[in-house]
């Protein structure tokens, strides 16, 4: 799939699209359909969208990033704080002419799309949240794990926790492939980073049209946390993904995409 670098201060950001290939500096075409922006989970990367945006290409325009510190893009560390993942984005985003953008959050990505849309500096017509989600999400023993792993007191393991049950072998190696890119010191910084966040925001001025994405087999603390997150925003609706726990995209990419192209169709209905 087509990858391109992009200059975000003195940062190099690997962005992850489909369709032609365009110069180098230049955005790439955003013209079939709705333009699609998916923001990975801590730990990950833009890669673990790879199948949802192949399901797009052609009807739509999906376009991930990887964020500072993560997959191939720059830094040894992650961003401190959400709003600088925000930040980033905004950079990124704003000089393309991308017009409205469907925002696609996973984990730490969605809260990221979610303080894009309270900052309103971008134009976003709609937000799907999906994984652990939500400002209920309790991280503070995978903060205490990671602190461990990166003072050498404790081996990392990949985590085959959070899925369906009895997960297809192809999407664990896909997932611990696009896992195993990233340095814990960098999932540990963006944790952090979301947790603090979860600690203070308030999303009472988000109104954006949201949808709350929930697996089938995601764990109750997930539900529970997605569920409040649901209540919490006042143009939200919640959507149960079959056959999934708290890894839709990587576990249903196909059904995820057809819940993206749902989505874009209401949006554009009630926009």
């Amino acid at each position: 799939m087509p990858d391109k670098y992009f200059e975000i201060g003195d940062t190099a950001i690997l962005v992850h699209h489909r369709g032609v290939t365009t110069l180098p500096g230049c955005p790439p075409l955003l013209t079939d359909g709705q333009a699609v922006l998916f923001l990975h989970d801590a730990g990950a990367n833009g890669n673990s969208f790879s199948v949802v945006m192949d399901h797009l290409e052609g009807s739509h325009s999906p376009i991930s990033l990887d964020f500072p510190g993560h997959g191939r893009s720059g830094s040894l560390d992650s961003l401190t704080s959400i709003s600088a993942f925000a930040e980033y984005a905004e950079s990124l985003i704003l000089s393309w002419d991308a017009g409205a953008l469907l925002v696609v959050g996973e984990g730490l990505g969605a809260a990221v799309g979610l303080e894009l849309s309270r900052r309103s500096h971008l134009d976003i017509s709609g937000l799907i949240c999906v994984g652990a989600v939500g400002v209920a999400v309790k991280l503070g023993d995978e903060i205490a794990e990671l602190e461990s792993i990166t003072a050498g007191k404790a081996r990392r393991n990949f985590d085959t926790s959070g899925y369906g049950p009895e997960p297809d072998e192809s999407v664990l190696k896909e997932a611990f492939s696009q896992w195993v890119k990233t340095d814990p010191r960098a999932t540990l910084g963006a944790r952090k980073a979301q947790h603090k966040w979860n600690e203070s925001i308030d999303l009472e001025g988000v109104s954006t049209p949201t949808v709350v994405v929930i697996g089938e087999h995601a764990s109750s603390t997930s539900r529970e946390a997605s569920l409040q997150l649901a209540q919490s925003l006042p143009n939200a609706t919640v959507e149960t993904l079959a056959a999934a726990g708290n890894h839709g995209p990587i576990e249903q990419p196909k059904a995820f995409a057809s819940l993206i192209n749902r989505t874009v169709e209401e949006v554009g209905h009630s926009s």
